[in-house]
């Protein structure tokens, strides 16, 4: 019989040998009550009005489940409960925006079930409204393609600067590439949240006509800049600025940033304190730093950020090694 539960809606259970009193299985795990849905708004069943949870009748928007839970959906239930799944299939041409953490559950994954590793694509509708507004906690995006817009973020993180409750700390983006078709503003833009996961991404072509676009960049924190925030494993390429944001104690590791590009070259390359919002204490190591490894060259850290064991091919820096790895931060 059931005797414990954990947070992920997975359930202990042990069972007795047969003929021998007092004893029992190892603990196994079994599935609890944890639902699935799925979304394909190219699908010849796909409606709204189904329940979304058998894959051949599918929900034609995210947003139908957001609503759910805010009681202005199509159906009252089934309704998201925290770590439900939502597989996604073909394009998406939905704006998302979830409530707050209040009226959300947590720890949702949304996930991008396509043929390659470029689909299925996120293109939303709006060009300038994002095309996933999150403001509730430890929500997972994983494998998408996302669009880029001219006027607003392919996903934006909120951390308190339109509501008190709009708080998407613990968000996890993983396996998503951030195409800025060469008109992009921003891949991934953050107000402030903390323990973020942005893990095997690639953001290339954010460009516009004024070089202001950017791959990944924390733009207004009303409450704090972003902290304990982790970039790993990511590769930034031919946009007009790569990773501009404002971090303190937070890690880079395993990144590429081309400086130079094919079609474009990086303003900024990697900045983690930007003037009003000095961010310190970081650790960026492990990292490819291409091009002018300076504050000129647009490598700029914080006042006791950790800048060692990069690979960086300016060996005239005195802050890099003959070996070409880093010894100090870019000066």
């Amino acid at each position: 019989m059931p005797v414990t539960a954990n947070p992920f809606g997975f359930q202990e259970e042990r069972e007795p040998v047969w003929g021998i009193a007092g004893t029992g299985r190892e603990g196994r795990v079994v599935k609890g009550d944890l639902q699935v849905f799925y979304v394909d708004s190219g699908h010849a069943n796909a409606n709204d009005a189904n329940e979304g949870l058998d894959p051949e009748y599918p929900l034609a928007t995210i947003q139908e489940l957001i609503n759910r839970s805010l009681g202005t959906g199509t159906l009252s239930a089934p309704a998201l409960q925290s770590y439900d799944t939502i597989y996604v299939s073909g394009t998406v041409s939905e704006d998302v925006v979830t409530g707050d953490y209040t009226q959300m559950p947590s720890y949702v994954s949304i996930i991008g079930v396509g043929p390659s590793r470029y689909s299925p694509a996120w293109e939303g509708d709006d060009a300038s409204t994002p095309s996933l507004d999150l403001r509730c906690v430890g929500w997972r995006v994983s494998g998408f393609r996302f669009y880029g817009k001219t006027g607003a973020a392919a996903i934006v993180l909120r951390h308190t600067d339109t509501g008190a409750n709009d708080i998407a700390i613990r968000t996890v983006i993983d396996g998503c590439y951030f195409d800025g078709l060469t008109t992009g503003l921003y891949g991934i833009e953050t107000h402030g949240c903390y323990d973020v996961w942005v893990k095997d991404c690639t953001f290339s072509l954010w460009h516009n006509a004024g070089g202001t676009a950017c791959g990944l960049i924390s733009t207004t924190t009303p409450l704090a800049i972003p902290y304990r925030q982790h970039v790993v494993n990511c590769q930034f390429y031919d946009n007009d600025n790569h990773l501009d944001c404002a971090m303190n104690g937070s890690f880079v590791r395993g990144c590429t940033f081309q400086q130079v590009g094919y079609a474009y070259t990086a303003t900024v390359s990697l900045r983690t304190s930007q003037g009003g919002n000095p961010g310190d204490d970081n650790v960026i190591s492990g990292n490819v730093l291409t091009g002018d490894y300076s504050v000129a060259g647009g490598y700029t850290g914080g006042a006791a950020d950790i800048w060692i064991g990069n690979f960086a091919d300016d060996v005239a820096e005195a802050e890099v090694g003959d070996n070409g790895i880093t010894i100090l931060p870019p000066a």
